[in-house]
Formats: C-alpha cells, structure tokens, sequence
C-alpha cells in the first residue's frame, strides 16, 4: 500500500515537472466584430465582411449584392 502511494506521489510530481517545461499557451481575447443589420432582410452580418452602399448621403450594409440591388431598386 506504501508503495502505491509513493508510486503516485512520484506520477504527480513527474506530470507537474512536465507541465513547468511546457507552459499552456495563453489565449488572447477574441476580436469581436460589430454586427450591422441589412436594411433589405433584416439579418445581422460582421461589418467587416458587410457589402456597404451609400444611397441618399446614408451608408447601409448588407449581406449580399443580391440584397443591396434589392434595397437600391425599392429606394
């Protein structure tokens, strides 16, 4: 039984040792992207990939070209 333990001390002690060698990599916030709202279908896309029209002096975003000839043709 003495042994078992000390077995196990010894595991622990080994797996600790390995673990100072290889440190966990740190993770870095997330970037979040601002979310717009088509004017057309009224979905949310990241602005960053959001197709962008001005009409009338107004930038709109959109999800698709689609959508923006859509929104230009009723405006």
């Amino acid at each position: 039984m003495m042994r078992l333990a000390v077995f196990g001390l010894l595991v622990f002690a080994f797996i600790l040792l390995l673990r100072s060698f290889f440190p966990a990599q740190k993770r870095g916030n997330p970037i979040i992207a601002e979310m717009v709202k088509d004017p057309n279908c009224e979905t949310y896309v990241p602005k960053n990939e959001a197709l962008h029209k001005t009409i009338h002096g107004v930038t709109h975003y959109f999800c698709s070209k689609t959508c923006a000839e859509e929104f230009s043709k009723k405006s």
